[in-house]
């Protein structure tokens, strides 16, 4: 008979880290926007802030990919379900930097106050 093998409940928060990082990052840059738009900043500030907002997102979704998909190759030998857990971290991780990448992309151009 084998013994079964336990799996830290922490290897589940692997699945929503990127898009709770994600999550962070989309309320982050549109308060701030809510904010620019409510106080009246000049254009310019308000552009270059929400660039450097999204320019940070982007970097930070970027590592955390990274770093998920470097925890699911490090996993590959764990006990199961780790191996899954860390896969579908990895792909939840991808999948959010892309749409860190296409929800602030119109940061660069879009206008800003409507």
């Amino acid at each position: 008979m084998m013994q079964a093998t336990l799996v830290p409940p922490r290897s589940i928060l692997v699945i929503v880290l990127g898009f709770g990082v994600w999550t962070v990052a989309f309320v982050g840059l549109y308060a701030v926007n809510a904010i620019g738009c409510a106080f009246a900043w000049p254009s310019t500030v308000q552009r270059a802030v929400m660039i450097g907002l999204a320019l940070a997102a982007s970097g930070s979704m970027m590592a955390v990919a990274g770093w998920s998909i470097g925890h699911w190759r490090r996993a590959a030998n764990a006990p199961r379900p780790a191996p899954g857990l860390a896969r579908i971290g990895a792909m939840g991780s991808t999948a959010a930097l892309a749409a860190t990448i296409l929800v602030f992309a119109p940061s660069l151009f879009a206008s800003m106050c409507l």
